[in-house]
């Protein structure tokens, strides 16, 4: 299990905020262990970063997350933290979900590496349109590649501890 973690600022003010996120886009950096942040409709920066591995959290989530948001935005040093939270995720080896069908109509999809909020409700319409005997989404869906975790069972979790210690090492390069 890979674990991300996010944290809400207080209210900026809006000047601030319109010089940290022109637009009120939502941003995601390029890293492999990314960055992501956008502003509340109060002028909060919810501010996703940092990543651990296994099934503990750290103790302290703000601190934990204000390291990476203050690497992006250094000028927020004296803004208060006011939320922090957590959650865990399925990551497939490619950042595609997994499609697949089980055994007749029962069928699943998993794996949406981050990208649940979006991807699951359109993987449940998907799901639904499928047991009910429409394959033509879900069978685009799941002929897209898979790769199975190098090393297989024996070997997943060092190789994953591996993997992610080196993504992480060369996004700080």
């Amino acid at each position: 299990p890979i674990n991300n973690f996010i944290i809400a600022t207080e209210p900026l003010s809006e000047t601030l905020a319109k010089r940290l996120i022109a637009n009120n886009a939502a941003v995601a950096d390029s890293r492999f262990v990314i960055n992501y942040f956008r502003l509340s409709s109060d002028l909060r920066l919810l501010f996703g970063g940092g990543e651990n591995y296994g099934y503990s959290f750290p103790t302290d989530i703000a601190a934990f997350v204000r390291k990476p948001m203050l690497k992006v935005f250094p000028s927020l040093e004296n803004i208060r933290i006011t939320h922090g939270w957590g959650g865990t995720l399925a990551i497939t080896v490619n950042r595609l979900p997994a499609f697949r069908r089980v055994e007749g109509n029962i069928v699943s999809a998993s794996g949406f590496s981050g990208q649940g909020v979006t991807l699951a409700t359109l993987a449940g319409r998907i799901l639904a349109e499928a047991v009910r005997g429409q394959m033509e989404r879900f069978d685009v869906m799941a002929s897209l590649p898979s790769m199975p975790f190098p090393g297989g069972a024996a070997l997943r979790w060092p190789m994953l501890v591996l993997a992610m210690t080196w993504f992480s090492l060369r996004d700080r390069l």
